[in-house]
C-alpha cells in the first residue's frame, strides 16, 4: 500500500524535483558547455579522484560503492580520455596513487561554471539562499551515503 502521508508526499516531490533538476544541470543536453562525454560511472570516478587528489583505486571503488571490475574499466576509459593517471606511490611502490589531469580539473571548471549559472538563472533574486539549500541538500547526500553504507554492511538481503 503506497504511502500517503503528507510527509511522504513531500519527500517523494522532493525526490522528483531533484531529479528534474538533474535533468537541467545534465551538460550533454546543452551546446554551452564543452566536455569530454562520459558514462555515469566514469563520472562518479572522476568525481572522487578530482575530490580527493592521490587516492587509491580501493579507496576510490569505496567511495563510488563500485566493483573493482568496474573501477578498472572506468579507469581504463579516463586514462585513454586523457583525464585520469595511475601514479606509482612514491613511499610505497606497491601502491597507485590516481590523479585527475589538468585536461580534467579544465573540462570540471568549466561544468562547475555552467552549473552555476543556470542555477543563478534560474534561481534569480533566491540565489543568494543557495547556501542555505546546499546545507539541506548536503544533510540529505550524507544520509543516503550513510544508509547505502549501512546496507551493503548487512549484505544483499537489507536491500528493499
Amino acid at each position: 500500500m503506497p504511502d500517503t502521508s503528507r510527509d511522504d508526499r513531500d519527500l517523494a516531490e522532493l525526490a522528483e524535483c531533484i531529479l528534474r533538476i538533474a535533468r537541467e544541470l545534465d551538460p550533454h543536453a546543452s551546446p554551452d558547455v564543452d566536455v569530454i562525454p562520459l558514462t555515469g560511472t566514469e563520472t562518479a570516478v572522476l568525481r572522487w579522484v578530482h575530490r580527493n587528489p592521490g587516492t587509491s583505486p580501493s579507496a576510490t571503488a569505496h567511495g563510488t560503492a563500485l566493483r573493482r571490475s568496474n573501477l578498472s574499466a572506468a579507469l581504463r576509459e579516463l586514462e585513454g580520455k586523457g583525464l585520469v593517471t595511475r601514479e606509482t606511490d612514491p613511499t610505497d611502490h606497491r601502491q597507485v596513487r590516481l590523479e585527475a589531469t589538468a585536461l580534467a580539473d579544465e573540462g570540471i571548471a568549466r561544468l562547475r561554471t555552467f552549473w552555476a549559472g543556470r542555477i543563478r538563472d534560474a534561481m534569480g533574486a533566491d540565489a543568494p539562499a543557495a547556501a542555505e539549500v546546499l546545507d539541506v541538500l548536503e544533510r540529505l547526500d550524507a544520509g543516503m551515503r550513510a544508509d547505502a553504507g549501512m546496507r551493503a554492511d548487512a549484505g544483499p538481503s537489507a536491500a528493499p
